[in-house]
C-alpha cells in the first residue's frame, strides 16, 4: 500500500518512524489495512512491506479467496452443525435446503447479493405459502451468518438487507376456541372433573396458559415449592420425544401462586407413587401405569371428559381442546387488564404474537375504554 510516517516524542525530541502498510481489499474486501512495526529507516520499512505482501499472498485466506467457495459447500458444512437438534428438526432443515435453497448451490457464496435473494424470495412467493418462504429465508440467513462466523468467508449477511417477504395472514383466535370465565369455573368445579385423574393437570394448565406439550413435558425437577418457582425447560411431542421448547423465549421461569403450592405437592406425591423409581426424567404428570402423558392422549382424555359433562348438563360447555385452555388464559388475562407484555412473558410468546392472536380482545378492550372515558367526561 505505502510507507506511512508518524512523528513521536523520544526523550523530548521529535523522531520520525516509518511504518509499512498493506491493503487486504483484494483478498477479503476489507477496507482496514494491516500496519507493520515502525522503523527508524525507510529502507527497513520498505523491506518489511515486501515481506508482509509475500506472506499475505501465500496465506490460506488469499488462496481461499482466489478459489470459488460454493454455497453448497457452506450449507453442507452448516447442516452438520444441526446434529445437536432434534432429528426431526434436523431432517426438516436438510429437506428445505435440498428443495428450496439448492438454487444457489453452484454460486460462489461471496457473490450472492441481496438482489439475488430478493429475486429468489419473489419467485418462491408465486408458488409457496408465506410460512414456507419465511422458513426458507430464515435458513438462508443462518447459513450466511455461519459463513461470517466461524468460517470468516464473508463480512456481511445479505439477508440483513431490506428483503421484502410475503406476510402471513393470521385471523387470530376465534371465540369458539376459548372459554369464558364462567365456563372455565364450571368445568373445574364439576364433580366429574374433580374426580378425574387429570384434575390437577387441568388446574395447572389453566392457571399458567402453557402449551399442551409443555404441560405434558413438565418435570418434578422443574418445580421448587420452597421458593415458589416453576421453570419450563422441555416439552414432549406426539411421538413421546422430549424436546426443546418452541423458541428461546418459551424457556421461562414463573412464580407459583400460593394457592397452587399444595396442588403441586399433591401431584408430585401422586406421580412418585406411580413412576418407576429408576426413571431418568421424572415427569410431573403420568398415566396410571407411570408413563408420560402424550399430548394426543391428553387431548382425547380432555375432550371425552367434556362430552361426559355435557351429556347430562342443562348448560353444556363449548367443545374445546387442551390448547383452548391456553387461549382461555390469554383471553381472560387481557380482559382483566393484565399488561400484554406480562401475558406474553408468562405464555412464552412475543408481544407481537399475542397482539396478532388476540386482536379481537384488544379491540374490545379499546372500545370498552372509550365508553368508560366518554362516560367519565360527560356524566
Amino acid at each position: 500500500m505505502s510507507i506511512q510516517t508518524k512523528i513521536r516524542k523520544v526523550n523530548g525530541k521529535d523522531v520520525t518512524y516509518y511504518y509499512p502498510v498493506i491493503s487486504t481489499y483484494k483478498i477479503d474486501k476489507s477496507k482496514t489495512p494491516i500496519w507493520g512495526p515502525g522503523f527508524l529507516k525507510k529502507s527497513d520499512a520498505v523491506l518489511e512491506e515486501a515481506k508482509m505482501k509475500s506472506s499475505l499472498e501465500k496465506s490460506p485466506l488469499a488462496k481461499r479467496f482466489r478459489e470459488d467457495i460454493t454455497f453448497k459447500e457452506v450449507r453442507s458444512s452448516w447442516i452438520k452443525t444441526r446434529i445437536h437438534k432434534e432429528k426431526a428438526t434436523a431432517d426438516r432443515d436438510r429437506n428445505y435446503c435440498d428443495t428450496y435453497l439448492s438454487v444457489f448451490d453452484d454460486m460462489d457464496i461471496r457473490k450472492i447479493t441481496a438482489l439475488d435473494i430478493q429475486d429468489w424470495v419473489t419467485l418462491l412467493a408465486q408458488k409457496y405459502a408465506p410460512k414456507t418462504i419465511n422458513m426458507c429465508f430464515n435458513l438462508m440467513s443462518q447459513i450466511m451468518n455461519y459463513a461470517i462466523s466461524p468460517l470468516k468467508i464473508i463480512k456481511e449477511n445479505p439477508c440483513k438487507e431490506n428483503i421484502q417477504k410475503p406476510k402471513m395472514k393470521r385471523r387470530g383466535v376465534e371465540s369458539e376456541k376459548y372459554w369464558t370465565e364462567k365456563e372455565l369455573k364450571a368445568f373445574l368445579e364439576h364433580p366429574l372433573t374433580k374426580k378425574d385423574s387429570y384434575y390437577r393437570m387441568y388446574v395447572i394448565h389453566a392457571s399458567f396458559g402453557m402449551r399442551p406439550g409443555e404441560v405434558c413435558g413438565l418435570s418434578i425437577a422443574d418445580i421448587n415449592t420452597e421458593t415458589g418457582r416453576l421453570t419450563l425447560n422441555h416439552g414432549i411431542d406426539k411421538k413421546n420425544r422430549l424436546t426443546d421448547l418452541k423458541n428461546s423465549g418459551a424457556q421461562r421461569t414463573l412464580k407459583i401462586p400460593k394457592q397452587l403450592t399444595e396442588v403441586f405437592k399433591e401431584q408430585i406425591a401422586y406421580s412418585n407413587s406411580l413412576r418407576d423409581k429408576n426413571e431418568k426424567y421424572a415427569y410431573l404428570f403420568v398415566t396410571n401405569a407411570g408413563s408420560p402423558i402424550n399430548p394426543d392422549t391428553y387431548c382425547q382424555h380432555f375432550q371425552r371428559l367434556i362430552e361426559r359433562i355435557n351429556k347430562n348438563s342443562d348448560a353444556p360447555l363449548k367443545p374445546l381442546t387442551p390448547y383452548g385452555l391456553r387461549h382461555t388464559f390469554a383471553t381472560l388475562s387481557l380482559f382483566k387488564g393484565i399488561h400484554i407484555k406480562a401475558v406474553a412473558e408468562i405464555m412464552g410468546d412475543s408481544v407481537e404474537t399475542v397482539m396478532v392472536n388476540y386482536a379481537h380482545i384488544l379491540d374490545q378492550m379499546s372500545a370498552d375504554y372509550l365508553e368508560l372515558m366518554v362516560s367519565s367526561i360527560l356524566d
